[in-house]
């Protein structure tokens, strides 16, 4: 391509992880040009772990941690392309990730969505791992029940609706994508696809969903006073819809895998759910990240 490229994507990583390097690689290879920049926080030498890999990119290294919206705010500062693309360091992007994107956006399109994959598609707590978080984002399902995130963004909207909120441990997307109008929430494309990282521990699991939905529940606690029985409630009701959304959403041995790990999706979401009941009773006290 000539001149210069038209997306930048900003790869987010926490204290320098392991798996920063094949995070940025699976952008490298990605068959478009792409604007890169890495910006980690939390310590360590992000520049240094990558070079080991024979990785060459622009590295934003923050002694201190910043939250997703900071660390997202300092990526689209240090970069120029016009549209603007993110990726979490427990992530890969899939072949054809930057090309759809971008073709998307050059049809006029402000805000792209994409689905999501599991590392582990023949691994039941993977598969339980994957169906808790990302049931609503499966590349099977139709727009009317996706969910959109994973954005890319044109650049001007940071312009006219402001930067990602800072100071929020987590949905900060969320908020931002809230002050768009309707004309300019994000198109659902399945054909942007992004490989989520899943565990294989089922302690692990339990663990992490309880995490995260302690972060959910003080999102909610900080956003609409309620009684805490109401995030349990809300959160694992989704019991009965994930079976539903995974034969729709998935399909052959995937979808097979998916269906079997459903005894362990119930036990995560009760995890998951019992996080959000004391998140929004205490908020969130834990210092992780999303």
């Amino acid at each position: 391509m000539a001149g210069r490229p038209d997306l930048a994507v900003v790869v987010i990583g926490f204290r320098s992880p392991a798996g920063l390097a094949a995070a940025v690689r699976s952008v490298l290879d990605q068959n478009v040009a792409l604007e890169i920049v890495v910006v980690n926080s939390g310590g360590g030498n992000a520049k240094a772990l990558l070079a080991d890999d024979g990785i060459e990119v622009r590295v934003i290294d923050v002694e201190e941690r910043l939250f997703a919206g900071a660390a997202r705010n300092r990526g689209i500062a240090a970069t120029q392309a016009p549209f603007v693309a993110f990726l979490a360091d427990d992530c890969l992007a899939h072949p054809g990730w930057a090309e759809v994107r971008l073709r998307r956006h050059h049809e006029g399109i402000p805000t792209v969505a994409g689905a999501m994959l599991n590392s582990h598609p023949r691994n039941l707590v993977a598969c339980a791992a994957h169906l808790v978080t990302y049931m609503r984002r499966l590349p099977g399902l139709p727009a009317e029940k996706a969910q959109r995130y994973g954005v890319s963004f044109d650049r001007k909207l940071f312009d006219r609706y402001g930067p990602f909120d800072e100071r929020m441990r987590s949905g900060e997307d969320t908020e931002f994508m809230a002050r768009l109008p309707t004309a300019l929430q994000p198109v659902w494309e399945p054909r942007v696809l992004t490989i989520h990282r899943n565990g294989t521990s089922l302690f692990g699991l339990l663990a992490d969903q309880y995490r995260r939905g302690r972060r959910y529940g003080a999102y909610l606690g900080s956003v609409a006073a309620g009684k805490p029985v109401r995030p349990f409630r809300k959160v694992f009701r989704d019991r009965r819809n994930v079976g539903k959304l995974a034969k729709e959403g998935l399909a052959g041995k995937e979808r097979t895998f998916a269906r079997l790990s459903l005894p362990i999706v119930w036990m995560a979401l009760f995890a998951k759910s019992l996080g959000a009941s004391i998140g929004a009773r205490h908020g969130d006290r834990a210092d992780h990240r999303r």
